[in-house]
């Protein structure tokens, strides 16, 4: 049965997207978000990379005094926070976004405004991850965070920035996985069976499904991390019955 022309209209409309800044904020588009995405991460992939070359700087010569060891500390965790979690992970998502209805036939992913939902948060955790420069004490953790280095005795208040923004780009990484699990799934070309898919829409099927394990575990590790720093719970403190070993038992799960 063929659509109405009102129909059709409203499709286009809603397909597009308001113009001016509201269209901006409410774009459901996958092409447009996947080149958000990809757009995104390589602006921080720029800003990790001059972190690299400030700590390189530092290396270059014996003695140098060009940082002082605090401050290597700091730069180390964001570079590698910033590499792993707003670059790496965040660019391919935006890579699957935007290819993923091109190789099975399909006009869209499975949920447009999840995948809108999820391109913000992930922006804005990244802003939150870096708004710690502005309280004089970035994290210095390290990227992997070991407790109990990480925790309330050891850790200023930029920590706290990392583990909330850290939280909303998993929030947004679980977002994308079950966008291209479910899209892969359900929205296949007819005739399209998994055993005629092209390759590469394995791999991200695959992709997808570790991406919701994993990013479930880090959520729950950095939850029960702010517990700790917050509201004085002992997940990671083996002096109070805690395993500081069971934070890098779940990190590296998601590793």
């Amino acid at each position: 049965m063929t659509p109405s022309p009102e129909k059709l209209t409203a499709f286009e409309r809603e397909w597009q997207g308001p113009p001016g800044w509201l269209g901006v904020f409410s774009a459901v588009n996958n092409q447009r978000l996947g080149i958000r995405f990809i757009v995104t991460s390589l602006v921080f992939f720029g800003i990790g990379g001059v972190l690299a070359l400030l700590m390189r700087v530092q290396l270059s010569i014996p003695e140098n005094d060009f940082i002082g060891p605090q401050r290597y500390n700091e730069l180390f965790t964001l570079h590698g926070s910033t590499m792993m979690f707003l670059f790496a992970v965040p660019f391919l998502e935006g890579l699957a976004l935007y290819i993923l209805p091109l190789l099975i036939g399909s006009r869209d992913v499975a949920f447009p405004r999840l995948t809108g939902f999820s391109y913000w948060t992930y922006l804005f955790g990244g802003c939150v991850f870096y708004a710690s420069i502005l309280t004089g004490s970035p994290p210095d953790a390290g990227w992997f965070a070991y407790a109990p280095l990480s925790g309330p005795i050891y850790a200023g208040p930029g920590m706290d920035y990392w583990v909330m923004g850290l939280a909303m780009v998993e929030v947004a990484g679980l977002a994308a996985g079950v966008e291209i699990v479910v899209t892969i799934l359900k929205l296949r070309a007819p005739g399209m069976s998994l055993g005629r898919m092209p390759m590469i829409a394995w791999t991200l099927l695959v992709s997808g499904v570790m991406m919701i394990f994993a990013f479930t575990v880090l959520l729950v590790a950095t939850t029960l991390l702010e517990l700790d720093r917050v509201v004085g719970t002992r997940f990671f403190d083996p002096n109070y019955g805690g395993s500081s070993l069971l934070w890098q038992h779940l990190f590296w799960f998601f590793g």
